[in-house]
């Protein structure tokens, strides 16, 4: 059974879950941009923050499945993106 979001509240709330979730993705982009600016090995560098960003998921999910569920629809939208562009923003936008 699927509960279906209603009322004001709800659109709030996925709003705000938006937002983040672009707000997120350009501080990223940020980070990485600093690996670059800091010459650091990328592999090293990405492997590094990709290893504390799955450590904090599977801490604060309920369980392992829903960190693992989460975790595999971000691969999923990456190699998506990365069909369509090799750079997801351009302009502080997200290109489709």
């Amino acid at each position: 059974m699927t509960l279906k979001k209603h009322g004001k509240e709800s659109s709030k709330v996925e709003e705000q879950a938006k937002e983040d979730f672009f707000t997120a993705a350009q501080m990223m982009v940020a980070v990485i941009e600093e690996f670059d600016a800091q010459d650091m090995h990328t592999g090293a560098a990405i492997g590094g923050a990709l290893t504390q960003l799955i450590t904090h998921l599977i801490s604060v999910s309920p369980d392992i499945p829903a960190a693992l569920g989460l975790l595999s629809s971000c691969i999923t939208k990456a190699a998506y993106q990365h069909e369509g562009t090799t750079d997801i923003f351009n302009d502080d936008e997200l290109v489709h």
